[in-house]
């Protein structure tokens, strides 16, 4: 059966080297490889032997031909750009002040005794490591600028609560959690990050950290983890952490971001844009619990869902056979189940992507995300098989046009600047792939701030047999039984799919099957705070080799 990454582009498979982790270059014609433990399987290894020639000939041609406009410390002063993605986020935050839909809060059970002072002075190193955690934002003469203090400070807080009985001492710190990941910050004064330590008992902790989006995004959120880390064992030692150099901050990348934006060369990305949105309806309307308000706060929930070990091999296989990912199989799937909800033949969805291309980003905290407008279009009733060959192909269309930040299809497009609702989509798709060969630490709980940046978004997340993730729904709109009905109708969905690949999607059924009244689970337990179960992050350091 053929590999679906035969049928990635060579700038694609560099990027799936790339968020794996896997460093490639070429010494005495031969092809050097640097990568965590476990990162190359046998699939890549193969793939790496069967691509060997055309990787060595393209490291040749990049070495001998190095870029006119690399990306290094850059002149500042003619301002700080704010970046595309930052623009949107402080256009949200200056519109709608205290808006904390655009908050990322992390909290994960430390085993063990924690030195506040030692935590304190490792949090003060990783700030003044990180411009991005100095960073204020600010309009100036009509351009949305950033700019870096030379000091910043982030306190961090503490609470004790092991003198709480044991029956109530997690209630009383979810509680409190769930009220500071909804504290909203003021861009104009960082540091836009804060922490908290929850002392549970003498030996177990509880670490809080809450970071605004505007200066990070998910791949930052795992490098703050793994780098406190190890400036905190640094610290409680006396020794300095043994961490990359940076070769360049967040305002370099800002500024180098600008410049190639403002130099045409994105001209025939914008026009692809162009041609595959004409036309697509502005929105999609669901059946909402209510009517879609004037307004639409930032006020959310989460549905829980689990895809089983089982039912994950068989989409994995029908994937394979059309050399197409999970990612694009599920958000195939997802279409679907709107396309069979709404009766809709034409609408779009969003999903984002990490755009980190360049080495020197690797390392840095900082939001380098973008959102693409995937197109969904069902005449003809299709297969799913057909289905998912049409997504397949909208995918690599869309990351080969990646380069346009959203804002600027927006810009390109001029959808109506009086509607209600969010640009070109309102419903979001995300999948996290398995990390494999990631060092597997801490346990990390996914907190909810019981907030919804779209109308409704489903986030899956792969792990090493099951797929498991949750529906993010705004309150504005519907209401959890509602929500909990499209979880099992997904789930339903997939079954079907599983089953008959090769049946029209109108065919396909969705009736999720009887539930006995004593199993039911209630979705969301003690106030829909924590996510059920426990994810695995990576939390010590990589283990990857420098060359």
């Amino acid at each position: 059966m053929q590999s679906p990454m035969r049928e990635l582009t060579q700038s694609h498979f560099l990027d799936l080297l790339r968020q794996r982790g896997i460093g490639i270059s070429v010494h005495d014609d031969r092809l050097q490889i640097s990568a965590p433990a476990g990162a190359v399987d046998a699939e890549l290894r193969a793939e790496l032997v069967r691509r060997k020639p055309e990787l060595i000939e393209a490291l040749r041609e990049t070495a001998a031909q190095p870029r006119q406009d690399p990306l290094g410390p850059m002149d500042r002063s003619g301002g700080i750009p704010q970046t595309p993605a930052q623009q949107g986020m402080w256009l949200i935050d200056h519109f709608s002040p205290g808006n904390a839909a655009y908050n990322i809060p992390e909290a994960f059970m430390v085993p063990g005794a924690v030195d506040l002072p030692v935590l304190q002075a490792a949090v003060d190193r990783l700030i003044e490591r990180h411009e991005t955690l100095r960073t204020r934002f600010l309009e100036e003469g009509g351009r949305l600028l950033q700019s870096v203090l030379p000091v910043a400070r982030a306190p961090v807080g503490f609470t004790d609560l092991s003198s709480i009985a044991e029956r109530d001492r997690d209630r009383a710190m979810r509680e409190l959690m769930r009220g500071m990941a909804r504290q909203p910050f003021d861009l104009t004064r960082p540091p836009l990050v804060r922490f908290h330590l929850f002392r549970l008992a003498r030996q177990r902790h509880a670490f809080f950290f809450n970071i605004h989006h505007i200066v990070a995004d998910r791949e930052s959120v795992a490098i703050l983890q793994r780098e406190l880390t190890a400036l905190y064992i640094a610290a409680a030692e006396n020794s300095g952490a043994e961490l990359p150099v940076l070769p360049v901050q967040y305002a370099d990348y800002a500024i180098w971001s600008s410049r190639h934006l403002g130099d045409g060369s994105m001209a025939g990305q914008i026009q692809y844009w162009k041609e595959q949105l004409a036309g697509a309806p502005p929105y999609l309307d669901l059946p909402f619990s209510r009517p879609y308000p004037e307004q639409r706060t930032p006020w959310g929930d989460t549905v829980l869902l689990s895809i089983p070990p089982p039912l994950c091999h068989r989409l994995r296989e029908i994937a394979k056979q059309e050399s197409a990912t999970m990612f694009m199989a599920l958000m195939a799937a997802f279409a679907v189940l709107l396309h069979k909800q709404t009766g809709k033949q034409d609408f779009c969805l969003g999903s984002p992507f990490t755009h980190r291309n360049h080495v020197e980003t690797e390392s840095l905290i900082g939001l380098f995300l973008n959102m693409l407008v995937i197109r969904c279009e069902y005449e003809g009733d299709p297969t799913f098989r057909e289905c998912l060959q049409r997504m397949r192909t909208t995918a690599l269309e869309a990351y080969e046009h990646s380069d346009v930040p959203f804002q600027e299809i927006v810009r390109a497009l001029k959808p109506d600047p009086r509607s209600r609702r969010s640009p070109l989509f309102q419903i979001m798709f995300g999948f996290d792939a398995e990390q494999r060969g990631a060092d597997q630490g801490l346990a990390n709980f996914g907190t909810d701030p019981g907030t919804a940046k779209f109308d409704l978004t489903l986030q899956l997340r792969e792990g090493p047999e099951a797929i498991s993730g949750w529906f993010e729904y705004c309150t504005d709109l519907f209401q959890s039984a509602a929500i909990e009905h499209l979880s099992a109708q997904f789930l339903a969905l997939l079954d079907a799919i599983a089953r008959q690949p090769d049946a029209p999607v109108s065919q396909l059924g969705m009736q999720p099957p009887p539930t006995p009244e004593k199993e039911r689970v209630p979705a969301k337990p003690d106030s829909g705070f924590w996510k059920e179960g426990i994810r695995k992050l990576m939390w010590r350091p990589s283990k990857r080799t420098e060359k």
